[in-house]
């Protein structure tokens, strides 16, 4: 076994693999894929969550993004596009399509939490989504 991985890391500087643009452990494991909560909802700074029994985000490992929601009232509904993860691991880019519209935004991961910042009929509608 030793032997193996010995020949397999002296073939890198033969094959002129450049070590920056290897794949990251991130990248191949993906620790962020999995469902986000909804811990804070604000629009124009009031808060909202209280409407809801549940918002989620969840990410799967094929990079496809599904946001839903229950509401208080029974109200449920969603919807859902792709994403993809900067290799830092700090900045997520959702992008969701409606007919031949295509949506893209960036959004930051502050601590693990992706923190969403929209315009929302003329107010500011913030979102933090909490892995759970």
């Amino acid at each position: 076994m030793q032997i193996i991985l010995f020949s397999a890391c002296c073939l890198f500087p033969v094959c002129g693999c450049d070590a920056e643009n290897m794949t990251t452990l991130a990248e191949v494991s993906r620790p962020y894929v999995g469902e986000y909560r909804c811990e804070k909802l604000l629009l124009g700074g009031e808060d909202c969550m209280a409407g809801y029994e549940y918002v989620l985000l969840t990410l799967d490992r094929a990079g496809n993004f599904q946001l839903s929601y229950l509401s208080r009232e029974g109200a449920e509904g969603g919807y859902g596009g792709v994403y993809q993860m900067n290799r830092e691991g700090d900045e997520i880019t959702f992008t969701a399509k409606k007919g031949l519209l295509s949506v893209s935004r960036n959004f930051p991961i502050e601590g693990g939490t992706i923190v969403i910042d929209v315009p929302f009929r003329g107010k500011l509608l913030h979102a933090e989504f909490v892995f759970s």
